[in-house]
């Protein structure tokens, strides 16, 4: 059984970061297509005398793709929410509480060195070398087959 190197696993602890900013992207995007749909729906509503419904045939198409759009985010929260709770059980094989506190800072609530030092009254310096430390150590607990795609 072959383990990860630092690079693949800073990677992986990554993962959960690059996660959480593709379901904020979409939840832009979910709020875009609603706000276009209830355009579409006000510019119609209650106004049919003489119009055609290829407007309310615009909302409906426009709400359905707003459905499918909204499902995909569930599923995309559900895969982060998977990955989160895998990179905080892999945390968790460290057995060491300051090491693994900084990982959970770092990977997990997604601070910076300076915000890691500053929560947990270290210098930037030693946050930086407890990193390294728990990256290290944690480096041949890791199998690498453990490791999933970034979401």
């Amino acid at each position: 059984m072959t383990t990860m190197n630092e690079l693949e696993l800073r990677r992986w602890l990554n993962s959960a970061f690059y996660a959480d900013k593709k379901i904020k992207a979409l939840d832009m995007l979910v709020q875009r297509h609603r706000e276009r749909a209830q355009g579409l729906s006000i510019n119609w509503d209650g106004n049919d005398t003489g119009k055609t419904d290829g407007g309310k045939n615009g909302t409906e198409n426009a709400l359905l793709k707003l459905a499918e759009l909204e499902e995909k985010v569930e599923q995309q929260r559900a895969e982060a929410v998977d990955a989160v709770e895998k990179i905080q059980n892999t945390i968790s094989l460290l057995k060491d509480f300051d090491l693994e506190s900084v990982l959970i800072h770092r990977y997990l609530l997604f601070e910076t060195i300076e915000e890691t030092a500053e929560s947990m009254h270290y210098a930037p310096r030693t946050v930086r070398k407890k990193q390294k430390q728990a990256i290290e150590k944690l480096c041949p607990l890791v199998p690498c087959n453990a490791s999933f795609d970034v979401i």
